[in-house]
């Protein structure tokens, strides 16, 4: 058990130490919201469900938006319920927001 926390202690000073370890200033990780705005359209929107269609962006990145607007809605929580193929190599990203339990 004490290896593991000295392995633990060891691996958290050395993260600290790196001072690149968040992302700061690193062009892969500064988010680039053109692509949002060029990729990424609001197709219908209700109280508890929002419908996303996306090219050339990660479902991730669209649950983060659909997060955001669900929690706007009485913070509510986004459930990703489907992903459908569209036209031109696009998809649609269906979420419900449900209540917090």
């Amino acid at each position: 058990m004490k290896k593991i926390f000295m392995v633990m202690a060891l691996l958290v000073v050395s993260a600290c130490q790196n001072t690149n370890f968040f992302g700061e200033g690193d062009p892969e990780f500064d988010p680039d919201f053109n692509k949002y705005v060029d990729n990424v359209i609001l197709v219908e929107k209700g109280s508890d469900y929002v419908i996303y269609e996306y090219k050339d962006v990660r479902v991730d990145e669209i649950a983060a938006i659909a997060a955001l607007y669900c929690y706007e809605q009485g913070n509510k929580l986004a459930r990703l319920t489907n992903i459908d193929l569209y036209k031109n190599n696009s998809r649609r990203a269906y979420f419900m927001c449900d209540n917090q339990s």
